[in-house]
């Protein structure tokens, strides 16, 4: 229950291309503000393969690979429903993902600053 989280995802249901972008403007905000560079839980923001495909071609996808976050097409809720993963904290700002998985739920605003200073924000 209060373990610290290993990973968080972000895009259940995937990601549009202007909320990849837009994701990508908010972590840069706070990663300032928290002084860092870097996230600092692992995160994983998934997008449909030709969103991922024409992000690519945006400056925003060298700024997101450079604070550390990954971009993947995998279903964040079938990665959770294999029994391994589902026993690992993650935290998530998707309802569909908090209903159906183990992933614990924080606002949008809340999830963006955990990640980026690693510290709950509630």
């Amino acid at each position: 229950k209060d373990a610290k989280p290993s990973l968080a995802f972000i895009g259940c249901p995937h990601l549009s291309l202007s909320q990849i972008k837009d994701w990508t403007h908010v972590l840069e905000k706070e990663l300032k503000a928290a002084g860092n560079d870097k996230v600092q839980i692992r995160t994983v923001m998934t997008c449909p393969p030709a969103v991922e495909a024409k992000f690519k071609e945006s400056p925003e996808y060298g700024k997101l690979i450079s604070m550390g976050v990954k971009v993947s097409n995998i279903c964040p809720l079938m990665y959770m429903n294999n029994p391994l993963c589902a026993k690992a904290p993650v935290i998530t700002c998707s309802n569909k993902l908090r209903t159906y998985t183990t992933a614990r739920y924080y606002n949008p605003d809340e999830l963006a600053k955990y990640v980026a200073t690693g510290k709950e924000v509630r």
